[in-house]
């Protein structure tokens, strides 16, 4: 079977650029839960039908049994994706047979920005890991790096201090490592 290339994970490039504002006129944002390993066959139909989404992917290694490294690209949040559009798009992504359920998003404003968060994470550079469940901690804003004025929560897992950015909506996060000195607590918002 060949290998496909790395499905894009948002279209259009634009779609977190300030200057695709116009772009987002009278559309909002779906959450799109896949039949189980559709993630991205769901995107690459939706990009073939120019509908505006975005699938938040991170680097995964393993190893065979025989111990060779495998590398993959996989969704950071399995099973959903997330649709930009209108009533008329949110029923052209189920022609793809790819979904199982369409999520409403009852607060816009709040999953635009986690969303806008998670793909500056990922766009840092640095090593990004799914995070199954949302984490109790300190609410923190990071001060300092590429990362700077993203907020999330700190947790502690033996060494090292991990931040991780909540898509609050899933109720799931990525997670990068950070020293304590790189964030600053804030509030929590009400």
């Amino acid at each position: 079977m060949p290998i496909l290339p790395a499905e894009p994970d948002l279209f259009p490039a634009n779609l977190w650029e300030e200057d695709a504002t116009s772009f987002r006129q009278g559309r909002h944002w779906w959450c799109l839960h896949t039949k189980p390993r559709q993630e991205k066959a769901a995107a690459r139909d939706l990009r073939g039908k120019q509908i505006a989404y975005y699938l938040p992917q991170v680097v995964h290694e393993d190893r065979t049994p025989q111990g060779r490294k495998t590398r993959s690209i996989v969704p950071l949040f399995t099973s959903y994706l997330f649709l930009l559009g209108d009533d008329g798009e949110r029923i052209e992504a189920f022609r793809g047979n790819r979904l199982a359920n369409v999520l409403d998003v009852p607060d816009q404003e709040n999953l635009a920005h986690d969303l806008r968060q998670i793909h500056q994470m990922l766009s840092s550079g640095l090593t990004v890991v799914p995070e199954p469940l949302m984490p109790v901690g300190a609410q923190v804003r990071i001060k300092t790096g590429p990362l700077a004025g993203i907020e999330g929560k700190v947790i502690k897992r033996g060494k090292r201090d991990q931040f991780i950015a909540i898509v609050q909506f899933l109720g799931r996060g990525a997670a990068v490592d950070l020293e304590d000195w790189q964030v600053d607590q804030v509030e929590p918002k009400p």
